[in-house]
């Protein structure tokens, strides 16, 4: 799946940045901005250059950003979120995320979480997708063995 991972997301990252000399697309912070974003992206697409862009290149960025520590098989963990930064979200990256998909399990998430998108962009998202796909809880046991602040 690791592989996998990589090559899809590669390939849209290469695909992006290839994308002819578009004007980068503005970096989502606020979980307003990604709800926004995504909102664009469900109305009108992901094309270089449109306002849909930037929610498909924040996660693209959020997994690229984590594939050095994702094994096969493994869930993915977003650690220290939360006010106080205390928190994981925890979740089984589907086989297949298409950006259309994300785009949408944001903005619900969103609607059905008054105050998700007053938190960060990352922390939105995490939430989100460990919504729709949860891992295990045992995944969460094994990491509260060796680490005294995860009960």
């Amino acid at each position: 799946m690791k592989n996998t991972l990589k090559i899809a997301l590669g390939a849209a990252l290469g695909a992006a940045m290839f994308a002819g000399g578009a004007a980068a697309a503005p970096e989502v912070e606020g979980g307003d901005q990604l709800v926004t974003t995504c909102q664009r992206l469900l109305e009108g697409g992901s094309a270089p250059g449109s306002e849909g862009e930037p929610c498909k290149d924040f996660v693209t960025g959020m997994i690229m950003s984590q594939e050095d520590s994702l094994t096969v098989g493994e869930p993915f963990k977003a650690r220290r979120i939360g006010p106080n930064e205390d928190e994981t979200a925890c979740f089984e990256m589907p086989d297949k995320l298409s950006f259309r998909d994300f785009a949408t399990q944001v903005v619900s998430y969103a609607e059905a979480n008054p105050g998700a998108a007053e938190r960060p962009a990352f922390e939105l998202a995490a939430r989100a997708l460990e919504a729709k796909y949860p891992c295990d809880p045992e995944d969460l046991k094994e990491d509260a063995a060796g680490d005294p602040r995860i009960e």
